[in-house]
């Protein structure tokens, strides 16, 4: 779109008492529902594609929808892997919105990507290390985030990669719920486990909007500090009324016996794949988006304990109490396979 073309409907629309008219795509999630939310405190006129509304394999309803937008931020995107739609919604999902941007001839694109781009890579991960993605979905963004390059000469875009997001979500619920049941915990739990709050996504991505230092860039969300997988663990236990130290078992036995539960489906949740990304090392550098003034306002040490509250207090603490008078710890491992 043309400069005067751009700010010419900018101007009408703070005649109009409207800051600007933004598309947000998966706007039903946990993320888009918290972003529109604060786009609309801040004046703007949000535009909410959801699958029903506005599912990003429908090309024409998107380019509808986008009509008068000003910015896009597309989120929507398939996160479970055995989902046979997963590469379509998220590679040709992808393309179908930077096409109906470019048709409508808006000026920036916000693409939330992740930082499972780097794969499993140990060691602290920057917006300059190499991508090394292993499993479908990580693969299915970094090939988004290349699609979203391609257009970076017709509009702007910004590529946000967030760590593991912390919020009262179906994934963490069921990790916090195997947590309180005093699984051990496979591994050493030494590694890095850094996430980043629902609000503090949905403040970097706030941020970005309309700054052209953010054009054409690529930057890491997550907490400031990481904790390791150990301290997550003793977090949950601790809301859970458990004051045993956690039990650890090698990760080779773990891996064992993901192998072995694999074929009896004992605990659906207990898989090799699972087992593997326990153990990444989810260490993050935020100093790029910093440099220009974000910072993460949450951290898992504060967050994390409250929502296990909230878990817990759904059930008691039942599971925890017989634990303290005596009872044996469940053998099974914690977790679920880890949400990009």
């Amino acid at each position: 779109m043309e400069k005067t073309c751009f700010w010419t409907l900018c101007l009408w629309q703070r005649e109009e008492g409207i800051e600007m008219r933004i598309a947000v795509t998966g706007s039903e999630g946990m993320i888009g529902s918290a972003l529109a939310k604060k786009l609309r405190q801040q004046g703007n006129e949000v535009i909410e594609c959801t699958r029903k509304s506005c599912n990003i394999l429908e090309q024409e309803k998107i380019k509808s929808a986008f009509m008068g937008c000003g910015v896009v931020i597309h989120l929507a995107a398939q996160l479970d892997e055995q989902a046979p739609e997963l590469w379509e919604v998220n590679v040709k999902g992808t393309e179908n919105v930077l096409e109906a941007c470019a048709e409508n001839q808006i000026e920036q694109l916000i693409f939330l990507s992740s930082v499972g781009v780097y794969g499993a890579q140990k060691g602290l991960k920057t917006e300059e290390t190499a991508t090394q993605p292993e499993t479908i979905y990580e693969k299915s963004k970094l090939e988004a985030e290349k699609k979203v390059l391609s257009f970076q000469e017709v509009f702007h875009v910004t590529i946000l990669r967030p760590a593991i997001v912390l919020g009262n979500n179906t994934y963490w619920r069921q990790i916090i719920k195997a947590i309180g049941k005093g699984y051990p915990l496979i591994g050493n739990g030494k590694n890095h486990w850094q996430t980043v709050s629902v609000e503090d996504v949905v403040s970097a991505i706030a941020f970005c909007i309309g700054k052209e230092e953010c054009y054409g860039e690529t930057f890491i969300a997550a907490e400031k500090a990481a904790i390791t997988l150990e301290e997550l663990v003793a977090l949950v236990r601790k809301e859970a009324g458990i004051s045993k130290p956690v039990q650890k078992i090698p990760f080779f036995l773990g891996y064992l016996a993901a192998h072995f539960n694999a074929l009896i489906k004992f605990v659906p949740m207990l898989t090799p794949p699972y087992v593997k990304r326990m153990q990444a090392d989810r260490w993050y550098s935020t100093a790029k988006l910093e440099a220009l003034g974000w910072k993460a306002k949450d951290s898992s040490r504060e967050i994390l304990p409250k929502i296990a509250a909230m878990v817990f207090s759904e059930k008691g603490k039942t599971t925890g109490q017989k634990m303290e008078r005596g009872g044996n710890e469940n053998p099974k491992a914690i977790g679920k396979q880890c949400q990009k």
